[in-house]
């Protein structure tokens, strides 16, 4: 049995891969995560956690943040010293956000092997600060962007650690829809990452309106937030109401939320999903062969989200949609084709499946404990 520290950043695409990691490596080991308070919500089955402040000195462009975040990194460095010296772990897991730097920086200091892992198609901040001095760089994807040649033999790619619950969702595989208009609502989840995606509450209701008067059936699961369930969800029933003509009902239906901890009971509702592109949930809706429409946050830290997005969209796994003036109207066109001719999910679910290769859970405990 082996001492395991895993550290990672507290956003839901850093933490849910280290989550499944977590749950496979303590039936063998003993593990603990170290992260920062964002990540509480998603962790009430961690039996082991300790929480440590992080800041990114680049989260904004001045001075005296730089100065805030270092002093707040210099203290994490102190707790990571005492929790690691007192823990005395054999293996140290990094995989990116900036918790994670106090803690690799003193598993160094301590000489104790630690390894990383990269989960987008680019290589982050930390990562990359701590490459040369990693035993491996473990992948969830086979190529990353601009990574440095004289390091490829550190490189080992393992493939994206996913949650079990999605590797059960369709396991049986194609979705055999009809063709025909007059077909069941089709199902679509839209999902904004973990803080939820303000502009998919700002631009697309009016386009499933517009779907829906063409008598294009469909129900909605959609992530708000907060401040936008009233206004969403007022601004849907008003316009059913006015859309209703001689008592004829339209083919529509709604349901709003904010965040939820079961995301995968919508996940297996859904015929195809909406989504930002973080890695994390590209790969949990990819490993559920869920065909998924990607909208990368445009603004996303070395454009990783477009990077991510694309590498599904080469393989045809998915339609990929960039945040600009004609977001809507390209997402309201892939809906209604894929209403019309819902072979068009078989196909992309058909190369989902064909992208799958071993398991990547075990790939990744191989290589950090063998």
């Amino acid at each position: 049995m082996k001492k395991i520290i895993l550290c990672t950043g507290g956003t839901g695409g850093h933490i849910f891969p280290m989550i499944a990691l977590y749950e496979e490596l303590k039936k063998n080991h003993k593990v603990k995560i170290i992260t920062d308070s964002r990540a509480i919500k998603y962790l009430d089955q961690v039996d082991d956690l300790t929480i440590i402040p992080a800041e990114s000195p680049y989260r904004k462009k001045s001075f005296i943040h730089f100065i805030k975040s270092a002093f707040i990194i210099f203290i994490s460095m102190i707790k990571s010293f005492f929790i690691i010296f007192f823990y005395k772990p054999n293996i140290v897991v990094g995989s990116g956000g900036y918790v994670s730097f106090p803690v690799l920086m003193i598993a160094r200091f301590l000489k104790i092997k630690f390894f990383l892992y990269e989960t987008n198609s680019v290589l982050g901040r930390v990562n990359q600060l701590f490459l040369p001095h990693c035993y491996k760089l473990l992948t969830g994807y086979e190529l990353i962007s601009s990574f440095p040649e004289k390091f490829n033999d550190k490189m080992i790619y393992v493939g994206q650690l996913v949650r079990s619950q999605f590797n059960k969702i369709n396991e049986e595989g194609l979705f055999y829809g009809k063709t025909s208009k007059e077909d069941e609502a089709l199902n679509i989840l839209i999902l904004g990452g973990s803080q939820g995606a303000k502009v998919f509450g700002e631009k697309l209701p009016e386009k499933f309106l517009s779907l829906a008067k063409k008598n294009v059936k469909l129900s909605l699961s959609q992530q708000v937030q907060e401040d936008q369930i009233k206004k969403v969800g007022s601004y849907y029933e008003n316009n059913i109401k006015a859309f209703q003509i001689n008592e004829k009902k339209l083919g529509f239906s709604f349901m709003l939320f904010t965040f939820s901890n079961q995301i995968e009971d919508f996940v297996k509702k859904a015929d195809i999903v909406i989504c930002r592109s973080g890695s994390s949930t590209l790969s949990e809706l990819a490993s559920a062969n869920k065909p998924f429409i990607a909208v990368p946050l445009k603004n996303s830290l070395d454009n990783h989200q477009h990077h991510n997005a694309k590498y599904y969209a080469d393989q045809e796994c998915c339609w990929l949609v960039e945040d600009n003036q004609e977001m809507g109207f390209k997402i309201e066109r892939i809906i209604e084709n894929v209403f019309r001719t819902r072979v068009l999910l078989n196909h992309k679910i058909e190369n989902l499946i064909k992208l799958k290769r071993g398991n990547p859970i075990d790939n990744f405990i191989n290589q950090i404990t063998k």
